[in-house]
């Protein structure tokens, strides 16, 4: 079936241009009315249009006003996907990056594509493109490169100049973390503190490992201050807990969204990223598959275990 042809005024009551682009272009707009995905899914959609629309042999252009403008943090680098919604065609094809992606169309000349329905899946993995992680990361930093907010936050991070990242995300687990029906509710007092216990082990775990191949010292970087305290008490470094959030939240400070790109490029930069899962003696939903220390693994050509 082909796919409608819709004005844009669906996406913004702003005034448009009327000028289709010669070459084409494939807008992905990401505002308000669709913002609960967290940077991973955000980067993996924008990186993976790009991809495409690069393939295709016409341009890729990203407007993202959800809570916060994208370049106040990230800001083109070799590719110049910056676009402002005045900018968007009064006409275009709508179509959703969403698995399988057998429903995307053939990008052509001359056309505007726009897309503001997304899950965030890397088409370039699972279009088993060879060497998958390697044409992600470039791709990456020929689209982004850090403002100099982010680099002068980063900067400031007190910790050593050489490290390994320990990654534990609970969410829900140890209290209310995000008020979403995605999530578990928090698990019983006597729960939690078991989880806790087992994840401190597979700290431990990490850093006799990584001992084995590095006199580096490991960091503790985690969504739970309560967990981050409690690995403190251990004696283990951890993160400045200091803005830890995530930014699919409605309403969160603005230093929820520097800290989540600081972090990115600060585990990026570690020697080796673990990512802890699995634990003995507790419930399976206890800690979330997160992709945020993948990808930063991934940005920054670095070893990834999840453990």
């Amino acid at each position: 079936m082909k796919p409608r042809v819709l004005c844009v005024e669906t996406v913004s009551m702003q005034k448009r241009s009327n000028a289709a682009p010669s070459k084409g272009c494939v807008y992905l707009v990401i505002d308000d009315s669709n913002r609960n995905q967290g940077i991973t899914d955000r980067l993996k959609t924008a990186v993976g249009l790009c991809y495409l629309s690069r393939r295709s042999g016409v341009d890729f252009k990203f407007v993202h006003r959800a809570g916060f403008d994208f370049r106040d943090y990230l800001k083109p680098n070799k590719i110049d996907w910056s676009a402002e919604f005045s900018e968007l065609p009064r006409t275009f094809e709508p179509f959703c990056y969403l698995p399988p992606y057998d429903a995307l169309p053939e990008f052509e000349p001359g056309k505007a594509y726009l897309c503001k329905d997304f899950i965030g899946r890397n088409v370039i993995e699972s279009s088993n493109v060879p060497d998958w992680e390697r044409v992600w990361r470039e791709l990456f930093w020929e689209m982004f490169t850090p403002t100099d907010r982010v680099l002068d936050a980063l900067a400031r991070n007190e910790t050593p100049e050489r490290y390994a990242v320990v990654n534990a995300r609970f969410v829900n687990s140890l209290g209310v973390f995000e008020d979403v029906p995605l999530y578990n509710e928090p698990f019983p007092p006597e729960t939690q503190a078991r989880i806790i216990e087992a994840t401190l082990a597979k700290v431990e775990e990490c850093a006799e490992d990584f001992a084995k191949e590095s006199d580096a010292p490991i960091v503790v970087y985690s969504d739970s201050v309560r967990f981050l305290n409690a690995a403190a008490e251990r004696g283990f470094l951890v993160c400045n807990p200091e803005g830890i959030g995530h930014i699919m939240n409605y309403g969160v400070d603005e230093i929820v969204y520097l800290k989540t790109f600081v972090s990115l490029f600060w585990c990026a930069r570690a020697e080796k990223i673990y990512s802890i899962l699995h634990v003995d003696g507790v419930p399976e939903k206890s800690l979330y598959k997160t992709q945020f220390p993948r990808y930063a693994a991934i940005i920054g050509d670095k070893p990834f275990v999840r453990v």
